[in-house]
């Protein structure tokens, strides 16, 4: 016998999810610094796209605000240096 208020699970599956933008962001965090927070956090939001879409729009979203911050802390750290001289160098012969 069918209960008539059971209903059939709607299928998981739909349209496949496009990965372009994790893989971008692969791409850009090996080229741009080799960052590996980044790069684990696209790898890992590649990976799940298939099954938790919304955990790995998090974890792209998360990625470029990572991406960011170091960048921006990297520009501080050169213009520290230029600050400090650290790129001088100055000989002395005797």
């Amino acid at each position: 016998m069918t209960d008539p208020n059971f209903a059939p699970a709607a299928p998981t599956g739909g349209a496949p999810v496009n990965k372009t933008k994790w893989i971008v962001q692969l791409i850009v965090s090996i080229l741009c610094g080799g960052n590996l927070i980044v790069l684990a956090l696209a790898i890992v939001g590649l990976v799940k796209a298939d099954t938790d879409l919304p955990l790995a729009n998090k974890l792209y979203k998360w990625g470029w605000i990572v991406f960011a911050i170091i960048w921006v802390l990297y520009i501080i750290l050169i213009i520290i240096m230029i600050a400090s001289g650290a790129f001088t160098a100055s000989v002395n012969t005797y």
